[in-house]
């Protein structure tokens, strides 16, 4: 008869030494202001918590894992974690000035990036990591220190990928601006 092995990932489980976990988390607070403007960098200071897409410009390839990358791929976006890259090469970064703005408290889900989607809707993604049926999302308020109570945040699974994020005032109208030290989190199940 073969033995048969329980796992409830209960709290302080370890299996091979390694603690399990029942779901892997991303803790942040978003920031966001202004409206949708694609700018570009080139061979200067990122800045943490800006999302960034990797764009090649020639042959040589930059070098930004140590910011923050998981690759340095064309077209790779990421949240920076750092500001100087280990080389540009012949590499880019475009970013969107409307994007929310991250202060990364905890991560253990993997590489997640944030895009600006039009005026008060703003996008979390990944590549597949928000497991359908397996991903709870939760959102807190923000105070700006004039606003206490004025402005809502959403929070909704769109697909695999991509979970939305609104915003509106308290006319319930869209709007840029209402997101301040906003927090967030992210479970994902196992």
């Amino acid at each position: 008869m073969a033995t048969k092995y329980i796992v409830n990932n209960l709290s302080g489980q370890t299996i091979n030494d390694q603690q399990l976990l029942p779901y892997k988390v991303y803790t942040a607070l978003l920031t966001q202001s202004g409206g949708d403007d694609i700018q570009q960098l080139i061979g200067t200071n990122l800045t943490i918590g800006v999302t960034y897409r990797i764009i090649y410009d020639g042959p040589i390839v930059g070098d930004f894992i140590n910011v923050g990358s998981p690759n340095n791929n064309d077209d790779t976006m990421f949240v920076a974690t750092g500001t100087i890259p280990t080389s540009w090469g012949d590499c880019k970064l475009e970013y969107n000035t409307g994007a929310p703005v991250v202060t990364v408290l905890e991560n253990t889900i993997g590489n997640i990036w944030f895009t600006y989607d039009g005026v008060g809707f703003y996008l979390s993604n990944s590549n597949g990591l928000f497991t359908q049926g397996k991903t709870a999302l939760f959102i807190g308020s923000s105070f700006d220190g004039d606003t206490v109570g004025t402005n809502f945040a959403f929070f909704r699974q769109i697909d695999g990928e991509q979970l939305g994020i609104a915003t509106k005032d308290n006319t319930l109208a869209d709007g840029d601006g209402f997101l301040y030290n906003t927090p967030i989190e992210i479970r994902v199940y196992n």
